[in-house]
């Protein structure tokens, strides 16, 4: 242990001469440059090695806080995309509305509407009903009864609140009703679940009744459950039974029900 102390101390003092010379050299003679030169190559990798490990922990914190704003940059263009859709499908309606020029557009109250954006969560497992479990609740302002949507058209409604998550039936669903009228002519109607998500029916729809092919039916307002003017299903077949006083109409819902994830929930209040 006692003899290390004066090797250490003539280290030093050889490593102190040396560099001395080295200044001494580096201050005259310009080679003293290449050899400094050649030294960084052979250091540089070195220093790459070391600082390689806060390289990869600095694009690793850079990685993960891009993505995080990506995913949440596409989520808020989606929600956006959802309510502009769900606007654009009004046009026809207000097309034709205007059309007719209804003599009793001011006879009652108009409606208009606050949109809550949603998420389908989970779809109920009983092949017998076509419900699903949506991501607002009664926390969010959801009732019973509530209208759902998505960017094509009416989803169903909401038939259970809790205070987190909703239940949500489709409008394909065998106990789903909704008024309806056809959008070319007005005619008013019923359109009811079959069970199966591409085919709805109107009920009681006389034989001599002014339907069409590709009509396109809209929430009438009646019953003052769904708000008026959103599109629900578009006639796909008409059945003329003889004798029978009704006609066998179908539609397929507009509504994408096996696809939509992003839904919105509709705030129907009177304007004043």
């Amino acid at each position: 242990m006692f003899s290390a102390g004066p090797q250490h101390g003539y280290r030093l003092l050889v490593a102190v001469v040396v560099s001395v010379a080295l200044m001494a050299l580096d201050a005259r003679y310009t080679q003293v440059d290449y050899l400094r030169q050649t030294l960084s190559y052979l250091v540089s990798p070195v220093q790459s090695l070391i600082s390689l490990p806060t390289d990869m922990v600095e694009w690793s914190s850079r990685t993960f806080a891009e993505r995080d704003e990506l995913i949440e940059d596409n989520r808020s263009l989606n929600n956006q995309v959802l309510v502009l859709r769900q606007q654009a499908q009004r046009l026809a309606v207000l097309e034709a509305e205007n059309e007719r020029l209804r003599r009793l557009l001011d006879a009652t109250p108009r409606f208009e509407a606050d949109y809550l954006t949603a998420e389908m969560l989970s779809v109920d497992p009983d092949p017998f009903t076509h419900q699903v479990i949506i991501n607002r609740g009664a926390q969010d302002g959801v009732y019973v009864g509530q209208a759902v949507l998505d960017a094509t058209g009416l989803f169903g409604q909401v038939i259970q609140v809790n205070s987190l998550t909703s239940r949500v039936l489709m409008v394909a669903d065998a106990n789903h009703a909704v008024p309806v009228q056809i959008n070319r002519n007005g005619m008013r109607s019923i359109v009811v679940g079959t069970g199966d998500l591409n085919v709805l029916e109107m009920e009681f729809v006389p034989s001599t009744a002014d339907v069409q092919i590709g009509d396109l039916l809209i929430t009438s307002g009646l019953a003052g459950r769904f708000p008026e003017g959103y599109p629900v299903a578009e006639v796909q077949a008409i059945e003329y039974d003889t004798g029978e006083p009704f006609a066998t109409i179908r539609a397929k819902p507009l509504a994408e029900l096996s696809r939509s994830r992003n839904l919105l929930l509709i705030f129907k209040r009177e304007s004043e």
